[in-house]
């Protein structure tokens, strides 16, 4: 028996190996990125977050009103800065002088509104709604009406502690919008009792500079302009104003709800490709990148402990999606990255890719609450492959602060950041993201 078996042992060549499986395969050339092993301490930057709680009444913890009609969000978001008198002069005279523009879609849920301009018949324009095109579910914007909205308010900032926030006055009519929706706006008018639900476009600022060239420029802003009309007939009057296809009576800006405890992604989607064709210039690490803030739920409750006390109950997952510069169709939670930007899968996005669209303003929406507040978490799929970063291996994806910029198309991660080869083999430092080494390949 020894000797048969000896015989068989004989026949396997020392040289014969198993093939390697395809997470190998990734990990080899991960390696190859940065020069040696992945530190078996290394978390990529996952962990749970910051959670930003809200008690039974939609307050934030430290603030003094309900969430929608508060006015000290910077204590949780970037509160946008005001335009100047200048800024909304041209907004103004864009709406005034261009007739019907070809407007944009944006797609958010949380976003800012603010007040810009009117005319005379502006002021008859007595509710401001958004959110989803359904009567059923829209969102009246408060302290918007009558075409206007100018009181002044304590915007906040970030405090020392969460209880003392710093004020900041913003004079502008401005209001928050939390879980609503830009798919649509309207106003109702009280000379007819009628919602006008397509008397509206959006605009960038980058449009109005394009028309209107001189300074000061508005790029990086969106705008929303109504265009006025009644029919008093439905009131028994024989009285017919009709839309003269100027979106000038009210002007608004909407502006993206940011939140300040988002962490965010960068994606790699290098383990669905045959990979061993790829060279470093595809470890840009930019194939979708998302921020994501945690939201939870404050209420007291007698069941818990011997006393009672509070229950946190995590309510929303917040995604703010920033570019998608893959060609695979790419899930978050089963939305598909460049479906939310409106274009098809082979287009990259914000990422300066020949070929690709740049400039297109962020997606926010929501998805489904983790067991825990860590956004790797979060289910990322290319196909029905998942997208992980796992401790101590080569990860798909990477957890940063949310003001890290990511890598433009095919420039290596490496290239734009000194010490990420340091933290990927040596779990330090901790702030790789800060060490920029050329600041022209990031986007």
């Amino acid at each position: 028996m020894g000797f048969v078996a000896l015989g068989l042992a004989s026949c396997v060549s020392d040289k014969e190996v198993a093939p390697q499986t395809q997470d190998q395969k990734y990990a080899a050339a991960f390696e190859n990125l940065v020069g040696g092993k992945v530190n078996p301490n290394v978390n990529w930057g996952f962990e749970n977050q910051k959670v930003a709680v809200f008690d039974e009444d939609g307050k934030y913890t430290g603030m003094r009103s309900s969430n929608t009609n508060s006015n000290e969000w910077g204590m949780y978001m970037y509160v946008p800065t005001e335009m100047t008198a200048a800024q909304k002069a041209k907004v103004k005279k864009y709406f005034d002088e261009v007739e019907n523009p070809a407007g944009i879609a944006i797609n958010w849920s949380d976003f800012f509104v603010h007040q810009v301009s009117q005319t005379e018949k502006g002021k008859f324009m007595n509710f401001l709604y958004c959110g989803e095109k359904d009567y059923a579910a829209k969102d009246h914007v408060n302290n918007f009406n009558g075409g206007s909205s100018t009181d002044s308010k304590n915007v906040g900032v970030e405090p020392k502690d969460e209880n003392n926030a710093r004020q900041e006055t913003y004079t502008d009519g401005i209001m928050y919008m939390y879980d609503s929706g830009t798919e649509f706006f309207a106003f109702h008018n009280s000379y007819d009792d009628t919602y006008y639900e397509d008397n509206y476009v959006i605009v960038s600022g980058e449009m109005i500079d394009e028309a209107y060239p001189e300074a000061p420029s508005v790029a990086g802003m969106f705008f929303v302009g109504f265009d006025y009309e009644h029919d008093k007939t439905k009131m028994n009057e024989d009285d017919i104003e009709k839309r003269d296809w100027y979106f000038n009576d009210w002007v608004i800006r909407v502006s993206p709800g940011i939140y300040r405890n988002a962490r965010r992604i960068m994606v790699e989607d290098l383990i669905a490709n045959d990979l061993s064709q790829i060279d470093k210039s595809d470890w840009d690490f930019n194939d979708a990148v998302f921020d994501v803030a945690f939201v939870c739920d404050k209420e007291w409750s007698s069941s818990v402990g011997e006393y009672s006390g509070y229950v946190y109950t995590p309510t929303d997952a917040i995604v703010t999606l920033w570019a998608a510069g893959g060609t695979k169709s790419l899930t978050i939670d089963g939305k598909e990255v460049h479906e939310l930007f409106g274009q098809p899968v082979s287009t990259m996005i914000n990422t300066n890719a020949n070929g690709g669209v740049d400039g297109l303003t962020p997606v926010i929406f929501r998805v489904s609450v983790p067991a825990e507040p860590n956004a790797n978490l979060i289910p990322v799929k290319v196909g029905s492959q998942v997208l992980d970063a796992p401790e101590g291996k080569a990860p798909q994806k990477i957890e940063v602060s949310n003001t890290t910029k990511w890598m433009k198309e095919r420039v290596i991660i490496t290239d734009g950041y000194a010490k990420f080869a340091d933290y990927a083999t040596k779990n330090t430092p901790a702030n790789w993201y800060e060490t920029v080494t050329d600041a022209s390949k990031l986007y």
